[in-house]
């Protein structure tokens, strides 16, 4: 076993503690933590009352004490008018702006469960996900307020965000409405998320005010964030990346975070250099469309650290990064959706580690394990699936008994291993594992032969039926501004660095990845597009 507090002790101070929670669950976490995010809030609002907290693209600022006063107005306004109550499941929609801010953090003050849905759905997927959450009541963007009307049990509260007055105010009369105590409690349910799988198969995670505090803690730890630092979302609200890892922990730390509606690559480099951001973290394909703005923005010099999570990153385009910004740390994030954000996180600066490939290592108050596929604990170097427990591991599946996980053990579907040293290296998705004729490829393996290519910005090796070899692997490549590369160009490369079974059988081009509507590579997508086309040029 693993333990984060052991491997990240040797490194900063930890002031852990061990809790047994009312379920029995016993868990390892930071000292003093509030009891909920709304705590957070206020906490940092006694420190720095007239800082600022939230400033979005729409030009509004709100320091600290006016975001408190804004959510206890917006609360009062849930429970009085609205008779919101706690354990209420509530639907929220709305895009990056400081009315999402200020709803999530009213419906944690309540007791209510924030059930985010993606603004990148379509109503068909959205439907599924109504119907699965038991939604009693929505908040949403005007943009999706018809979607809802079909639905006759459920009150629908919509909103446009715009220049000026923040628009709750134009909702209703929330001025004069008796303040509410706080309803929410440390071990209270406040955010149902769903998975990044199809419509059908997501899995609604159930994630606790202690999930969140944790998380954010371990990051505020771990990055050695301030309250003199501060971020920009570049990734939706409706992600765990930012909603935990960056609109949660400037909370929790105190930070101001700039929240933009919709990304635009050069509009958050404008944002980093004007506003002076210290911090960001996104996802890979976040990072490749940045890179492509280098020559505006050549030099960012209030950033000093980077975090990487969602999906993995190349080596080589962190070396980009590096050329790019030689001052700023860069640092890989391994984590999900159940685990509240961060679960491994790189502890040095990538550039200078020789575990660069690697996930880095549990953060503190998580434990991880590598097991066999008859759950034997594995030693150091060996490969197998990788397990997780902790205290910002989710409460569990919503409506769901999941044999994924047990005895609060979370069984994550990656394939990997741990070093000597407690680095974790994530080889692949269990499910995306390629076996041609009885020879397993590694997607990853390929993958990262191929970023060795000048010209690749992006590419997904994926496994597709065979009539001989059961399956075989294809690739999806994305080139980088006009480059041109071509496949038998591609395949002589990798001819002389890979074995001859791990060579796609074929290779085709597009202008962008697929991606999930988490900002993940999307292989489900892609394996149905070489299959669907295959039938086709057959008929």
């Amino acid at each position: 076993m693993y333990k984060g507090s052991v491997l990240w002790g040797k490194r900063i101070p930890l002031p852990l503690v061990k809790k047994t929670l009312s379920n029995g669950r016993e868990i390892e976490t930071f000292r003093d933590l509030p009891e909920t995010m709304y705590g957070a809030l206020l906490r940092s609002a006694e420190k720095n009352p007239d800082k600022c907290a939230i400033e979005d693209d729409l030009g509004r600022v709100f320091t600290y004490r006016e975001l408190v006063k804004e959510v206890d107005l917006f609360a009062a306004c849930l429970v009085h008018k609205f008779q919101m109550k706690k354990g209420d499941h509530v639907g929220l929609m709305l895009y990056g702006s400081s009315e999402f801010g200020i709803a999530f953090l009213a419906l944690v003050k309540i007791g209510a469960v924030a059930v985010v849905l993606p603004t990148k759905y379509q109503e068909q997927e959205i439907d599924a996900l109504v119907e699965h959450a038991d939604l009693q009541y929505i908040l949403c963007d005007t943009d999706f307020e018809e979607w809802f009307r079909k639905y006759k049990t459920l009150q629908i509260m919509s909103c446009k965000p715009q220049e000026g007055e923040l628009v709750f105010h134009s909702l209703e009369d929330i001025e004069g409405q008796a303040v509410i105590d706080e309803q929410g409690g440390y071990e209270d349910p406040v955010v149902m998320m769903f998975t990044s799988g199809t419509t059908s198969q997501s899995k609604g995670v159930i994630l606790t005010n202690y999930n969140f505090l944790h998380a954010a803690a371990a990051y505020q730890a771990c990055f050695h964030i301030t309250s003199d630092d501060s971020a920009v979302i570049p990734v939706p609200t409706y992600m765990i990346t930012g909603l935990s890892a960056l609109f949660g922990l400037f909370i929790y730390a105190g930070g101001t975070i700039y929240m933009h509606r919709f990304f635009k690559a050069d509009k958050v480099l404008k944002c980093i250099q004007d506003k002076h951001v210290t911090f960001m973290h996104a996802a890979p394909t976040v990072y490749t469309l940045l890179l492509e703005e280098w020559n505006k923005f050549p030099k960012l010099p209030s950033l000093r650290c980077l975090a990487c999570g969602g999906s993995r990153m190349q080596k080589e385009k962190i070396e980009k990064i590096h050329e790019w910004l030689p001052h700023c740390e860069f640092h890989t994030v391994y984590g999900m959706t159940e685990t509240t954000s961060p679960g491994t996180i790189l502890p040095e600066n990538a550039i200078e580690s020789k575990h660069m490939n690697s996930s880095g290592i549990p953060i503190p108050g998580l434990n991880y394990k590598i097991v066999d596929e008859n759950g034997k604990e594995l030693q150091a170097g060996e490969t197998g699936e990788i397990m997780v427990s902790g205290a910002n591991i989710m409460a569990g599946y919503y409506k769901m008994d999941s044999g994924l996980y047990q005895n609060w053990w979370l069984k994550t579907g990656d394939v990997g291993y741990f070093t000597d040293e407690g680095y974790c290296y994530v080889l692949d998705r269990k499910k995306d594992m390629i076996n041609r004729g009885g020879e397993k490829i590694t997607s990853i393996d390929v993958e990262n032969v191929l970023y060795q290519i000048p010209g690749i910005a992006e590419a997904a090796i994926v496994g597709i039926p065979h009539k001989i070899y059961g399956e075989t692997p294809v690739a999806l490549i994305q080139l980088e501004k006009d480059i041109s590369v071509s496949s038998k160009e591609i395949t002589e490369y990798l001819k002389k660095r890979l074995a001859k079974y791990k060579i796609p059988s074929e290779i085709r081009f597009t202008e962008a990845i697929p991606l999930t509507p988490n900002g993940k590579i999307d292989k489900k997508k892609i394996r149905k597009i070489f299959i669907e086309e295959e039938k086709q040029e057959t008929i």
